[in-house]
């Protein structure tokens, strides 16, 4: 019980994630646009293509974001065994490319930015596969929230990737593609907090 309670904080504390968008957007001297303008636009720290006072806000928040994925995945880690290991293995180091997106804005590292932020969706949408066919697939509503995750996850990253975004715009393709991973470690945290889910075993 301590054990899912540990990791059901950290995971449901990325939720401010959330809030810390909307007060970086709404600082913004021009409009900031949630169709088109990209989630990494608001950690900008130069005034060129974007403009975002409050990027240092921004920053720490994928900073922390970042540690408190890897933290929750690195407690379960251990717990497990074989595959499910691997997956929390995989989802703690999608926490850390987090971080280190925050640690590179795209303004400042464009192409080490890009790298963290695709090994980021990359390995927790395999992490996340991994444990859906293992121990979480035993459990019909943690499995159901990372197949919908994982779905929308791909989809949105397909749409990013596409010339035109199939008419969703790079900041709406992108939210799809990674938002989607922020609901699924807040609802995972969720489930360890209020039912008796055992993802290491």
């Amino acid at each position: 019980m301590r054990l899912r309670r540990t990791v059901a904080a950290l995971w449901v504390a990325t939720v401010l994630y959330w809030p810390a968008r909307v007060l970086v957007a709404r600082s913004w001297p021009t409009p900031y646009s949630w169709r088109d303008d990209v989630i990494s636009a608001l950690g900008a720290t130069t005034c060129t293509e974007y403009c975002s006072p409050d990027h240092a806000v921004m920053n720490a928040t994928f900073v922390a974001v970042g540690a408190l994925t890897a933290a929750g995945a690195a407690v379960l880690a251990p717990q497990a065994a074989g595959r499910n290991r691997v997956g929390w293995v995989l989802v703690a180091v999608s926490g850390l490319a987090t971080s280190a997106v925050g640690f590179l804005p795209m303004d400042v590292s464009p192409a080490a930015h890009n790298l963290a932020a695709q090994t980021h969706w990359a390995l927790q949408v395999a992490g996340m596969i991994v444990l859906a066919t293992g121990a979480l697939g035993r459990d019909r509503r943690a499995r159901a929230l990372t197949v919908a995750c994982t779905a929308a996850a791909v989809i949105g990253g397909a749409a990013f990737l596409t010339p035109g975004t199939w008419g969703l715009g790079a900041g709406l393709s992108e939210r799809v593609a990674l938002d989607s991973l922020n609901v699924w470690t807040i609802g995972m945290g969720v489930l360890l907090l209020f039912r008796d889910l055992r993802p290491s075993r």
